[in-house]
């Protein structure tokens, strides 16, 4: 990047220079901007026509964005309705598009994030949401904190069954509590909640599996609770959430495969720029294999799955329950994103092996050895 060096003052008057010449400053991000114009042009139409490890966070991106589109629409360089528009473009450089996460930086960088940048202030301390993504699968929120000097933004939780957490350190943040129309809370299988490695003062809450929010449509509001360290008051936000829904297949297969007595049944396969999801249900006993035997015995049934290129995403949790051959009748777990929408995928089962004291067999890389079954693969068709 040919700022690189600058000062963030030689980078704003080199914007402002730029700008009355009549040129953007980078071109990727020209490119960028006039994409997700286009793209809300055709996404305007076609609602009228149908009546209805994380990595640092870039702040020259974002400070681009906005000086950018301030000057540009301020001198009158473009027509009012292509200002308006432009006011509306999410902000490069937000919390998502700059995360070790190609799910959700692919979603930030295709503008399909939400940026309500809405903040409230108790005791000296802000606290922003300044970034939401949810998919159906996950509900994912961004956090900016100012007003405490500590680089340290979440607070050591003491009891995660009541969300106690240590109050020592004035600013740190105890465990969000996510909230739906209804008053209930947001159910859902895991979690991850955490400071961005790197980035002092911002935090990630990530709710994975969300199990109650469809019957709340594709836009609603959530209530976001937060309570901080000698803070009396709680950090209490409305946030609006919108799904995404553009570039999303949601499929139904409802196909079985089977080997002995074991059989499983994909039901539902979710595939988003965000997130792969894929609930099974299965009955009988999990396969053994000849090696599988004696001081030998198989774990749990694990899905591997691959694209129509025969590459693999990676599932987000890859724990196992430390018991042999235990059946678990519904698995709803969740993958990584696709690169690219596959024309179709692979679902190919397999187990891991315990030895007598129930720890895995690894291959010479440290890797888990796996067992595939062949005829329990299946091929789910997308497009």
């Amino acid at each position: 990047m040919k700022w690189q060096n600058q000062t963030e003052e030689q980078r704003l008057q080199q914007i402002a220079e730029t700008v009355q010449s009549h040129e953007m400053p980078i071109t990727s991000y020209s490119d960028q901007i006039m994409n997700r114009i286009e793209k809300m042009e055709v996404q305007g139409n076609r609602r009228k026509n149908t009546n209805s490890r994380l990595y640092k966070k870039t702040l020259i991106a974002a400070c681009t964005a906005a000086v950018v589109g301030t000057l540009i629409i301020g001198t009158g360089l473009i027509p009012p309705a292509w200002a308006d528009k432009l006011s509306q473009v999410p902000i490069l450089g937000s919390i998502f598009s700059s995360l070790d996460d190609p799910g959700l930086k692919n979603a930030a960088e295709k503008g399909l994030t939400t940026n309500p940048d809405v903040s409230i202030t108790h005791d000296g301390v802000t606290l922003k949401i300044s970034d939401v993504m949810y998919d159906g699968t996950r509900l994912v929120l961004g956090f900016e904190r100012e007003g405490i000097q500590n680089d340290l933004v979440m607070a050591k939780i003491t009891n995660f069954r009541n969300n106690d957490f240590d109050q020592s350190v004035k600013g740190l943040l105890g465990m969000p509590v996510v909230k739906l129309p209804n008053g209930k809370e947001v159910k859902f299988g895991s979690s991850r909640t955490g400071d961005i490695y790197g980035q002092p003062n911002t935090l990630l809450l990530e709710l994975n599996e969300v199990q109650n929010t469809e019957e709340f449509g594709d836009e609603f509001e959530v209530s976001v609770s937060v309570p901080v360290a000698q803070v009396e008051e709680a950090f209490v936000f409305q946030i609006p959430v919108k799904k995404v829904t553009e570039e999303a297949i949601r499929l139904t297969p409802d196909q079985t495969k089977s080997r002995g007595t074991f059989s499983y049944t994909v039901k539902n396969l979710d595939i988003t720029p965000a997130t792969t999801r894929i609930v099974i249900n299965s009955t009988g006993e999990v396969p053994v294999s000849p090696e599988q035997t004696g001081e030998y015995s198989p774990t749990e049934m694990f899905y591997q799955i691959e694209d129509d290129q025969g590459n693999i995403i990676e599932p987000y949790n890859r724990g196992y329950n430390l018991y042999p051959a235990i059946p678990l009748l519904i698995v709803d777990k969740i993958y990584a994103a696709f690169s690219e929408t596959p024309k179709y995928v692979t679902i190919k089962p397999y187990t891991c092996t315990f030895d007598k004291d129930l720890n895995l067999l690894k291959d010479a890389d440290g890797q888990r050895i796996k067992t595939f079954y062949k005829e329990l693969e299946q091929t789910i068709q997308i497009q």
